[in-house]
């Protein structure tokens, strides 16, 4: 019988399949982790993807509202009391800083405000009206003119969120307050301000 020499499998040619099939497994661990276990987030694709918190900013001013039941940045919140002589919720404008090319994963964020020596823990919600105390995410602009964000609830490169921060009372005027921003792995984001004396219905904590 006469065997071609194309019909045959050598040795070589065994060899080099193998290496063909490890360099594309170690291809598969550098972007995406590794193939074979259930932990995929070390690879650079997943870190690329699962940035943490302290790689945002806020982008614009960050404004109080006076307890007044709203509507607070568009957002209709739930009849309930008040006391417009406090201030009843926060809104700021965040996005990731500059040159990060990952994303902010907000669906899972741990948001907390915190307030003479007073921590409360914010649960998302996308119920309208915006029950107390909770998180919302009021709006997804984008910093190019003409180009709009996903509507998803991943912070993303050029995505601004504005969030409203809702918390279970008004905090008096004079009062110093924290606002925690937790996703992911690193730092939290933090923010910290001060009620102004004197309670307006749309107050810019920036100016303090």
């Amino acid at each position: 019988m006469n065997n071609r020499r194309e019909d045959a499998v050598t040795g070589a040619d065994l060899v080099i399949a193998f290496i063909v099939v490890l360099g594309v497994l170690f291809v598969i661990h550098i972007l995406l982790g590794s193939p074979f276990t259930a932990d995929h987030d070390e690879g650079a694709i997943p870190q690329n993807i699962e940035a943490s918190a302290d790689a945002l900013i806020t982008d614009g001013d960050v404004y109080g509202f006076a307890d007044t039941g709203g509507p607070y940045e568009g957002v209709t919140v739930a009849e309930g009391l008040t006391n417009p002589d406090t201030m009843g919720a926060v809104s700021l404008s965040l996005r990731l800083m500059e040159g990060e090319m990952g994303g902010v994963d907000m669906e899972s964020a741990d948001v907390r405000i915190s307030w003479n020596e007073h921590i409360e823990g914010l649960r998302y919600s996308g119920n309208m009206p915006l029950q107390r105390p909770n998180w919302t995410v009021a709006s997804r602009t984008h910093v190019q003119a003409g180009e709009q964000a996903d509507n998803d609830f991943i912070i993303e490169p050029g995505e601004i969120f504005t969030i409203l921060v809702y918390p279970s009372a008004g905090l008096t005027p004079e009062t110093a307050f924290s606002i925690q921003v937790q996703a992911g792995k690193g730092e939290p984001f933090t923010i910290t301000r001060k009620v102004p004396g004197t309670i307006k219905p749309v107050m810019d904590l920036n100016t303090l």
